[in-house]
């Protein structure tokens, strides 16, 4: 492989996990806002299940950062 070959798997690599970032960091601020949602629905099992989807954002949003470094 050349270096420019190599240079180019590097960016898309870079390119996808900048990809899983802002996905996972749109989940997260979408879990926020259904959160917020819920509890002014006072539905108990809606609050927890919007807690629960919260939780799952915030835990696939820190993976997909902490691969990114």
């Amino acid at each position: 492989m050349t270096a420019i070959e190599t240079r180019t798997v590097v960016a898309i690599l870079d390119r996808t996990a900048e990809d899983r970032v802002a996905h996972t960091a749109r989940r997260l601020y979408e879990a926020e806002v259904a959160l917020h949602t819920a509890r002014q629905s006072h539905a108990d099992r809606w609050v927890a299940a919007a807690y629960d989807r919260l939780h799952e954002a915030v835990v696939a949003h820190r993976l997909a950062v902490a691969l990114s470094d």
